[in-house]
């Protein structure tokens, strides 16, 4: 039944035009059955973002700018500047000499080294090195610039969540002075209490919230995952930690280096935050959603919060850098995981081209193991019950 014709349609009128609306007309709206997330899945290549960095460091003055960054959109929010849910991405280029003006502002941001050797953060008084892999925190608030002391140029890899506090309406932003040389003559600083992992001076003092250590290096970061065996998912997982909670690096962004082994596809999983991936080296290709992308080293590519993932590497190994805001998930108790209940090989045939498709295999009723049809009976001659699974229904559902 159409509005006009609804027995209360001249009360509805009434509450619209008084500043009311009336919860039964608009229920299924306002209290939707599962999330849905806004964007679809994207996929920028730097084979296609180096031209623009060149032009960029030809044509824009770095003393005419507060940073020259180049942001990842998508064409999703409308014209806003945002990359997917409350994260944007980033890559900021620096010519031999150049200077970033100092500034702060109320936004967590991160810069990961891509190409970055013979640059440096300033960061509260502590100068951090960006070597290859490395991890740099700006946390709210605090003064931050950039400086390219090398001979060549340096790109790195930002992430900020900017559309989330401008969303809240609760950003600040103070910018420095571009004659202040006393903020580049500083050294590592405090910086060297955090230096080694398990290790801190008995009266270190951090603010809680915020790791007290700034700069995590690649070196570090690939020595673990070395050691790392697989998880549930197939693929070896680490979480940057503030080394004074063991919780997130800042309340509001959390980070992860993903290592995907060569065939091995993770286990398909959805989760309730959104994230930003980078590839830090190798080869390989993820099913997002509906879309499947290959990517290389340095491309990004974004996971939007409840949307089904698997990964793979082409390479012997493939190294991703995650950025995340799980952190304000876990903080309101809405993070949720969902994950299929068997690894996709047992059931799916992997295709490039396109997704994971179906193949004519069931989960038997009685023994349990997935294995291909064999007339009305599995490979242990025990009966069959087709879509016994669940998960073999819900991946079904979500086109896999």
């Amino acid at each position: 039944m159409s509005r006009a014709g609804r027995p209360d349609a001249a009360l509805i009128r009434a509450l619209e035009g008084a500043g009311y609306h009336p919860l039964w007309d608009r229920y299924q709206r306002i209290t939707p059955v599962a999330p849905r997330a806004k964007d679809a899945p994207m996929h920028w290549r730097w084979a296609g973002f180096e031209p623009f960095a060149e032009r960029a460091a030809r044509e824009v003055p770095i003393e005419d700018v507060e940073r020259r960054a180049i942001i990842m959109v998508n064409p999703a929010f409308g014209g806003e500047t945002v990359t997917t849910g409350n994260l944007i991405a980033a890559f900021t280029v620096l010519e031999p000499g150049d200077r970033a003006v100092p500034h702060r502002h109320s936004a967590a941001a991160i810069r990961f080294s891509t190409r970055a050797e013979g640059a440096f953060t300033i960061v509260n008084g502590r100068r951090c090195e960006m070597r290859e892999g490395d991890l740099v925190l700006t946390p709210p608030m605090c003064w931050h610039g950039h400086i390219n002391e090398s001979g060549h140029r340096t790109v790195w890899f930002d992430a900020a969540n900017m559309p989330l506090i401008c969303g809240m309406d609760a950003n600040f932003f103070e910018p420095g002075n571009r004659r202040d040389e006393q903020f580049w003559e500083v050294d590592q600083g405090e910086e060297r209490l955090w230096a080694s992992a398990g290790i801190a001076a008995a009266n270190a003092q951090g603010a809680p919230a915020q790791s007290p250590k700034y700069r995590y290096t690649g070196e570090e970061a690939r020595r673990m995952l070395d050691a790392l065996p697989p998880g549930a998912d197939g693929a070896r997982t680490l979480r940057y930690v503030n080394p004074a909670t063991g919780g997130p690096v800042m309340p509001t962004l959390d980070c992860y280096a993903k290592r995907l082994d060569r065939d091995t596809a993770t286990r398909p999983c959805r989760v309730t935050h959104n994230q930003v991936c980078l590839v830090v080296s190798g080869e390989g290709s993820s099913s997002i959603g509906e879309k499947t992308f290959e990517w290389s080293r340095h491309d990004v590519f974004t996971v939007p919060h409840w949307t089904w993932a698997t990964h793979r590497a082409r390479s012997a190994q493939a190294d991703l850098f995650l950025v995340t805001d799980r952190a304000v998930f876990e903080a309101l108790d809405l993070l949720r995981i969902a994950r299929m209940r068997c690894k996709p090989p047992a059931r799916w045939r992997y295709s490039r081209a396109s997704t994971w498709r179906r193949t004519a295999s069931v989960r038997c009723a009685r023994c349990g193991r997935c294995a291909p049809r064999t007339g009305r009976r599995c490979a242990n001659r025990c009966a069959l019950r087709s879509r016994e699974a669940a998960c073999v229904t819900s991946a079904k559902r979500s086109r896999w």
